[in-house]
């Protein structure tokens, strides 16, 4: 298969990093993978195995960065129609995978290629966080993009029916589960001078970072065991504890190492529960107990599910979790098979089988080129 997957630039947001990593997992799997940037996108930030072809604002396509100028907006998405229009009868796939390149997919002139758009999690409500009139009309803009006429593949069930977004196939993020990885079965607590709890540092209201704070904060003061770490900061302004402390993984091994530095994860988002949430899939991966408001692929049975908003339901949560060593012992267990399926090959290969056109079809295109 030959899959060619336009974007506005590399960035460093997540959905960079699910895009490599599903570029790097088909290639390893014999397939032909390619990114058209526009040539004023800096080069990738996450590691690719994938051939590259920057697009200049003309349309000219080619295998070089050349460009020193910093086009953006309109100049990006008529960059990579144009682009599309010069490559895209090359590839058997057309991969769309933000609300913005999937216009340019669905305009484009690809031959007999299939057009797709992936929808990555939080995307219907992007630009709705901050009020302005340049996101009221990329809302609309976006909202607009769920109507194209692209197969469309959303990251969790939940988005089968959402807003305005319909769709009835979902594939799930992946995991790098050789570096998120458990190294050891969970301690007793109920013996330990110290209780770490964790939890990533975020300032938007909808991670819920301040549900975590306050829990923290309740816990600490009837009993002085626990202790939190933080990653990356990004604290409520004068926030501080004593029992606290920040840490900044610098990269994946890092971050893999503070999930298995603390005992419990906490993470209380407020908003699309169900949709993927990295900090639960790889705390989970890494053997750490997950207290959740309920991302994927959080349940009853390997994690602890706690109420919206609510700090005494984690509180009780994280009470339970230290002091019930045999149920610990079991959710833990549970999640490390739980994610199995969410190993990049096997995500790769899933969401793959979704695009594929008719083996028949693909024989045709392939054998013609």
């Amino acid at each position: 298969m030959r899959i060619i997957i336009p974007i506005l630039g590399f960035a460093r947001a997540g959905g960079y990093r699910v895009l490599s990593e599903l570029a790097n997992a088909w290639i390893a799997s014999g397939h032909h993978v390619s990114f058209l940037s526009p040539d004023s996108s800096e080069p990738p930030y996450f590691p690719t195995n994938a051939a590259i072809l920057w697009v200049d604002r003309k349309g000219l396509v080619l295998s070089e960065r050349k460009s020193q100028s910093k086009p953006s907006g309109m100049f990006h998405l008529v960059a990579l129609y144009r682009g599309l229009n010069a490559v895209a009868n090359q590839f058997d796939i057309v991969l769309a995978n933000h609300s913005l390149t999937a216009w340019p997919v669905a305009l484009s002139r690809a031959g007999a290629a299939k057009k797709a758009y992936y929808i990555q999690a939080y995307e219907p409500e992007y630009y709705l966080a901050k009020r302005s009139v340049k996101n009221w009309i990329l809302a609309v803009i976006s909202a607009g993009s769920y109507h194209l006429p692209l197969s469309r593949i959303v990251n969790s069930a939940i988005y089968f029916r959402y807003r305005n977004l319909r769709a009835s196939t979902y594939v799930p993020p992946g995991l790098d589960l050789s570096i998120f990885t458990s190294t050891s079965s969970p301690d007793d607590l109920s013996a330990r001078d110290q209780i770490r709890i964790g939890c990533i540092g975020r300032h938007e209201a909808e991670k819920g970072t301040i549900y975590a704070l306050q829990a923290f904060e309740e816990l600490h003061r009837k009993d002085s065991r626990y202790h939190l770490r933080i990653a990356y900061g990004n604290l409520p302004s004068g926030w501080m504890h004593p029992a606290s402390e920040v840490v900044v993984p610098a990269n994946d091994l890092e971050l893999a190492a503070f999930y298995r530095s603390v005992d419990i994860l906490l993470a209380p988002g407020t908003v699309q529960h169900g949709a993927p949430h990295y900090p639960v899939l790889e705390a989970g991966a890494c053997g750490t107990s997950v207290v959740t408001t309920g991302y994927m692929a959080a349940t009853t049975e390997n994690s602890w599910l706690v109420d919206n908003r609510s700090v005494s339901s984690i509180v009780s949560a994280v009470r339970c979790a230290a002091t019930d060593h045999r149920i610990r012992v079991s959710k833990t267990t549970q999640f490390l098979q739980d994610i199995k399926p969410f190993a990049w090959p096997a995500v790769a290969e899933r969401l793959l089988d979704t695009l594929k056109i008719d083996t028949e079809l693909v024989g045709k295109v392939s054998h013609e080129k």
